[in-house]
């Protein structure tokens, strides 16, 4: 490749990496203004519902479901006259517009699915539910489309990512049509630079999110002061409050309508002041979008060094001579699939698991966010995690239960050596066939088959004892893994064993070792590599029991919470209270526990197994 290629190629990266950069500060910076258009349109459907009286009745009547029509229309096109309203509003009665009569209407499926996502995004809006009165039945919906607003303070409204890349993509160009060397810095610090710029417009779009929504929850506030039904001398404070949510509202000084940032209480909050009457202040505070947003500076920045990284694999592929690059060509081609399949699901999962960890993913029919934008909390669900007592009661079960291990290896230790003898005859075969059967039986169907005998007291306990004892139901599940685990340690003792050069053995037996000297001056020592692998992978195993809980007691509150360890609290919090934020956290705080674990077993193991 001539220099002028290489060169042509260097530039081509730069521009890849710069778009690539930018598109991920894009696709970040409509995250927050999806997130705006949720937030807003939720509070919305809030002051509609609470401003809107219900449709009139004849006197003791019962009130009907909905809103009266023409009431509901006022209201909702009095929104768009809002001075300094930030949005397009459209309420729909049913599946009608009610706004703007030309546009589409919605589907019946469309309030169907309402009632299991609670909002979606349909065509550059927002759409959340409006429910009746009493929060019961749908009956039309609010959707809310941001208007379009500058991203940056530079002319034109742009941010400082465009002209950051540009610089990097001109100091690449600069430095590989030169025949510059890269190790003097000028791409690389280019390339720091634009990914700066590039967070920077990002923090500036969820600020301008948190912004947005305090300015225009302001003036529905004010609003609502004024079109709140009588009997009301004065709006209460109460029911301002109940119209937004992931914010409070207390009472104020005379200040500043424009949205400010303050600490209270040691908290970085957003505030913005609102006048609900002739000398009434209210404060409508919330967490500012900017402080979550710490994990994009990293992100970007991977994105922006992804230019000077392909401009030093460029480097490499010239210097190297053609077949060295065709043998790694070939190389890296047999790996692909195997690489692949890692990343997808290895990789993948796991960072997929860390995203969930840093935000606020919940579930359930009650929420209106969707999963595109969940907000970002950063390291709040794992100190969240690490405040349940539950965690601490998991783990301290889980601790529990692992002491299995070292009683199964002894076990399997003892049939394998005792087996070993007889290599040969049917029955040491009938033997080890009996002791693999439960390893490779169904998981399943071996906790099955144990519930029956422990209900049926076969133990000499009574019936049920066993697993509704709280005193007893962990011990069940220990003898359990007990009975289920021996027989696949057996076998690898066996294949151990098997290693071990008979002459060594024979040539103690001529010197008078006898059988318990021969086991632990030779047989025993040879086996450490052995012993070690068995250990970890079992207790690594046990830190990992799931099913045979799930099974038998269903983890907790019954019996107390006595059998409910760490990887069913991480299925519980997931599939059952819906926070798989909390549950990603969790999980990812089990891997460190596993991960340090087996690290220190291999530092206080590994030693004796290299002086065996």
């Amino acid at each position: 490749m001539s220099w002028r290629g290489w060169a042509a190629a260097a530039t081509a990266a730069a521009v890849v990496a710069a778009t690539v950069t930018l598109s991920v500060a894009r696709w970040a910076e409509s995250r927050y203004e999806r997130a705006f258009a949720f937030r807003i349109a939720a509070t919305t459907a809030a002051y509609v519902a609470a401003v809107t009286p219900s449709p009139p009745t004849r006197r003791g009547s019962p009130p009907l479901p909905g809103y009266y029509l023409p009431q509901l229309l006022t209201q909702a096109r009095a929104l768009r006259t809002l001075p300094g309203w930030t949005s397009e509003v459209e309420v729909y009665h049913g599946t009608a517009p009610l706004v703007d009569a030309t546009a589409p209407p919605l589907s019946p499926d469309d309030l169907e699915r309402f009632e299991s996502e609670g909002g979606r995004w349909r065509d550059g809006a927002a759409l959340v539910p409006l429910k009746d009165r009493e929060g019961r039945e749908v009956v039309g919906a609010v959707a809310v489309r941001p208007r379009p607003m500058p991203r940056g303070p530079l002319p034109g409204g742009i941010g400082f990512a465009l002209p950051a890349a540009l610089l990097a993509v001109g100091a690449a160009a600069a430095i590989a049509f030169r025949q510059r060397s890269l190790r003097r810095g000028g791409y690389a610090a280019a390339a720091l630079l634009f990914g700066v710029a590039a967070y920077a417009d990002v923090r500036a779009a969820a600020q301008r999110s948190t912004d947005r929504w305090l300015n225009d929850t302001r003036l529905l506030l004010q609003e609502a002061a004024t079109r709140l039904p009588a009997p009301r001398s004065r709006v209460a404070m109460a029911d301002l409050a109940a119209l937004i949510r992931d914010a409070e509202l207390v009472p104020g000084e005379p200040a500043e309508s424009a949205p400010r940032r303050v600490r209270i209480d040691g908290k970085r909050r957003a505030v913005a002041s609102v006048l609900i009457g002739p000398g009434r202040w209210v404060e409508l505070r919330t967490v500012p979008e900017e402080a979550y947003t710490t994990g994009w500076s990293a992100v970007l920045l991977a994105c922006a060094f992804l230019g000077p990284f392909a401009i030093l694999a460029l480097r490499w592929a010239e210097r190297t001579p053609r077949r060295q690059r065709r043998e790694t060509a070939i190389a890296w081609g047999f790996l692909a699939p195997a690489g692949l399949h890692l990343a997808i699901f290895s990789l993948g999962p796991l960072l997929f698991a860390l995203y969930l960890a840093v935000h606020r993913w919940t579930g359930g029919r009650a929420s209106i966010d969707p999963p595109a934008v969940r907000p970002l909390v950063g390291l709040a669900n794992f100190a969240a995690a690490l405040r349940d007592p539950l965690t601490w009661v998991s783990l301290r079960n889980t601790a529990l239960y692992s002491l299995y291990v070292p009683i199964s290896v002894a076990i399997a230790l003892a049939v394998a050596v005792a087996l070993s003898r007889y290599r040969r005859g049917w029955g040491v075969r009938v033997l080890r066939t009996a002791f693999l059967l439960p390893y490779v039986a169904s998981v399943v169907a071996v906790a099955l088959v144990w519930q029956r005998i422990l209900q049926a007291g076969s133990l000499g306990l009574g019936r049920s004892d066993w697993l509704s004892n709280p005193n007893t139901a962990l011990l069940a599940l220990m003898l359990l893994s007990l009975w289920a685990h021996v027989g696949g340690q057996m076998v690898v003792f066996l294949a151990g064993l098997q290693r071990i050069p008979q002459a060594y053995l024979d040539a103690a037996r001529i010197d008078g070792a006898s059988g318990w000297q021969r086991f632990w001056r030779i047989t025993f020592p040879l086996l450490r590599p052995v012993t070690l692998f068995v250990l970890v992978t079992g207790i690594v195993g046990a830190f990992q029991v799931f099913t045979y809980v799930y099974v038998l007691t269903r983890g907790g509150p019954f019996p107390q919470y006595s059998t409910d360890v760490l990887v069913h609290r991480i299925y519980q919090t997931a599939w059952g209270s819906q926070e798989f934020g909390a549950a990603s956290a969790l999980s990812l705080l089990f891997l460190l526990l596993l991960l340090v674990l087996t690290l220190a077993q291999l530092r206080l193991l590994g030693r004796q197994v290299e002086h065996a």
